[in-house]
């Protein structure tokens, strides 16, 4: 007897806390007061801004795994991508800085090392955000690449949020800049029943090898289950993107990998993707021991590393060169022409795996402005 599979709920939030934490300075927001609304069972608790150490206190009394905390942002909400050593090539994009935290629970998340606030976070005076773009986006001559997807999942919580159709509609009225929304979930409800014209969004999928997404990838989505409703979107017409960050060095990697690009191209056709960008493994040091202690099962540390430029961990460039090549290779069997680049890779390895490098940060960055214009001009 065949067993068939539920289908995905593109309608079902990752994060479905009992608990919410709620500043004073967020009370009344209406974003905070719809998220309490969809969350009739939490027990709603508002709070002073706090200290860290305050901040700490909270954590051991409301267990961070179950409590969202909503607050007011009073920093830049548009911020430079935290690109490192000028010697690996950033492509220049920004971060529309919305959320802090995930709960999907990679093993190799980066995130694990740079946030001090145990909650997953939501700030809520989007005004406030929207005025900044205003002002940005309005420099003359400027195309902006803005993601929301750095600090946090874009979608893992969306249909808690709802906060995807506002961001679409919003870029769909801009002409100088597109948005990506980055995830390894699959709640693309709210995408896929905006009614308005989608204009400037791409949505982008991490992916990796199926062996890897069902060890280190917690709570994601298989590589399918994103590749389908991958297609979804994109005949919604939205545009696709695809990450393979991180690649990762384990027996048996190249079939793995062989077997993630084949199910891209059942799925979506070259001329969908928009573009793909590709990037080895790598962590700060001081990262190691804190991913040990939060998942001790795997063992994704453990291979052949050098610290580079920007005082990360990398494989050593043999290494990176071997998954270079053989990914590259795959990918252009299926779509000979589509954009691929490395995300925060040194001059050597793209000369040497695509026979030309950007000779700059800015050429980079030119470069997926191009994708851009050639889609939305």
């Amino acid at each position: 007897m065949t067993i068939l599979k539920q289908p995905p709920d593109y309608s079902r939030s990752l994060f479905r806390p009992t608990k919410v934490l709620v500043e004073e300075e967020a009370a009344g927001y209406p974003l905070t007061e719809s998220i309490i609304g969809r969350l009739p069972d939490a027990e709603v608790v508002t709070i002073k801004r706090p200290s860290s150490e305050e901040l700490a206190d909270l954590s051991r009394q409301f267990g961070p795994r179950t409590t969202l905390y909503l607050a007011r942002h009073r920093g830049r909400f548009l911020k430079a991508c935290p690109g490192t050593a000028e010697s690996y090539r950033c492509c220049l994009y920004q971060i529309l800085h919305l959320a802090l935290g995930c709960n999907i629970g990679c093993s190799y998340c980066v995130l694990q090392g740079y946030l001090n606030n145990p909650f997953i976070t939501q700030f809520v005076n989007l005004d406030d955000a929207f005025a900044e773009l205003d002002r940005e986006l309005g420099r003359p001559g400027i195309f902006y690449r803005i993601g929301t997807g750095e600090f946090t999942d874009s979608l893992f919580m969306d249909p808690l949020t709802e906060l995807a159709p506002g961001l679409i509609d919003y870029f769909g009225r801009c002409k100088s800049a597109v948005l990506e929304l980055k995830t390894k979930s699959v709640a693309i409800s709210g995408l896929l029943d905006y009614s308005g014209e989608i204009g400037e969004t791409i949505v982008s999928w991490s992916l990796n090898a199926p062996r890897i997404c069902a060890k280190e990838e917690g709570h994601a989505a298989t590589i399918e289950e994103r590749l389908t409703a991958a297609a979804l979107c994109r005949q919604r017409g939205y545009r696709i993107g695809l990450h393979f960050d991180p690649l990762l060095d384990f027996p048996g990697w190249e079939d793995e990998y062989r077997q993630t690009v084949a199910s891209i191209f059942t799925h979506l056709k070259g001329d969908d993707i928009i573009w793909i960008s590709i990037g080895a493994f790598r962590f700060m040091p001081q990262v190691k021991e804190i991913l040990k202690s939060n998942h001790p099962q795997t063992n994704i540390t453990a291979g052949e590393f050098i610290r580079g430029i920007d005082g990360k961990q990398r494989y050593f460039s043999a290494i990176r060169r071997r998954l270079y090549r053989f990914l590259v290779a795959e990918i252009k069997r299926y779509a000979p022409d589509v954009f691929i680049y490395f995300c925060m890779e040194d001059q050597y390895l793209w000369q040497d795996t695509f026979g030309f490098a950007p000779a700059d940060n800015q050429e980079l960055s030119h470069w997926l402005d191009k994708c851009c214009y050639r889609y939305y001009d």
